[in-house]
């Protein structure tokens, strides 16, 4: 935990210390506007269901702003399913990086979610740094190599969904320790769990997401793994979700110290809380198809857990 604070304390001087760019708006029509917001709000509503719940827990003021965040979060995921070979999404990453360098400058691309993030730039302070991290970790995750430790799957978790959460943090304007780290640990928790929630559909495409560490543990061998042969898989994801687990307990243990207007950005871990829930209840087999049903009571669930304020 110490390294933890130490690193996160270092980002938030880093952040704090460096001035956010000065931007020289383009002018967009109110129309061209209206048209991204509703392209971002359409897309996060279709990719990202359960963070479109989320959204209705922020300020109205600000619920523009998730959605142009959280649709340039699911763009830049949807990448790697979408190219042929690696080269081809490493050319669409780096326009990505190109494009955010143009919106802080005041220079949005004709594009709607760089329009929309631009839009969310006058009213909410929010790092390049997050964005940049986001679109380079998963550039170095186009070539499906395997995480070699769980520390490996914490780390990507960290760079991608805890920035996307740092983002969200940011926009609230909430300045505080303790709800960084409860960020930190969130995020992590969201990223090991989604790997978990998507293993069936890797392996599907002949990849294998679980740290190599964990697969050699359980003798579970990925050529086997592809043709079906599954023995020691229970065994293993009982093994990655304890660690989800341990990150949400950490995260737990700080909630009586965060600011309440932190919550919302909190609130991104329920759905996943609920998923590794049933998971337990069918014995860590992640090709249940129960793990596949809707679960239509989340929306209760995240408005009780955003009224008692718990995860």
């Amino acid at each position: 935990m110490s390294l933890l604070v130490q690193s996160r304390r270092q980002a938030i001087a880093s952040i704090s210390k460096a001035p956010f760019t000065r931007r020289h708006h383009s002018t967009v029509s109110p129309e061209r506007m209206q048209n991204a917001l509703n392209y971002c709000k359409d897309s996060v509503r279709q990719r990202d269901y359960e963070g479109y719940l989320c959204v209705p827990f922020f300020p109205a003021h600000l619920r523009n702003t998730q959605y142009a965040v959280r649709a340039f979060n699911v763009e830049l995921a949807s990448i790697r399913e979408n190219v042929s070979k690696p080269e081809i999404g490493k050319m669409r990453m780096q326009f990505w990086k190109d494009t955010i360098d143009k919106i802080y400058a005041g220079h949005p691309p004709e594009q709607p979610i760089a329009l929309a993030l631009s839009e969310a730039l006058k009213t909410s302070k929010m790092s390049a740094m997050w964005m940049k991290r986001i679109i380079s970790e998963r550039t170095s995750n186009l070539d499906d190599h395997q995480f070699m430790t769980m520390k490996d799957m914490e780390d990507y978790a960290e760079n991608t969904q805890s920035s996307l959460l740092y983002l969200q943090l940011e926009s609230l304007g909430v300045k505080d320790v303790n709800a960084d780290h409860a960020i930190s640990h969130i995020g992590k928790m969201i990223g090991i769990a989604t790997f978990l929630r998507s293993l069936p559909f890797h392996v599907s495409q002949k990849r294998l997401v679980l740290p190599a560490e964990i697969t050699a543990k359980h003798n579970l061998v990925q050529e086997n793994v592809f043709r079906g042969e599954i023995d020691g898989m229970e065994d293993a994801v009982y093994d990655v979700a304890t660690a989800a687990y341990d990150q949400l307990l950490t995260a737990r243990s700080l909630m009586n110290q965060i600011p309440g207007e932190a919550f919302p950005a909190l609130l991104s871990a329920i759905p996943y809380v609920r998923y590794l829930e049933n998971l337990e209840k069918v014995n860590f087999n992640v090709f249940d198809v129960k793990l596949q049903k809707k679960d239509w009571k989340l929306p209760l669930v995240m408005y009780k857990c955003y009224k008692t304020q718990a995860i």
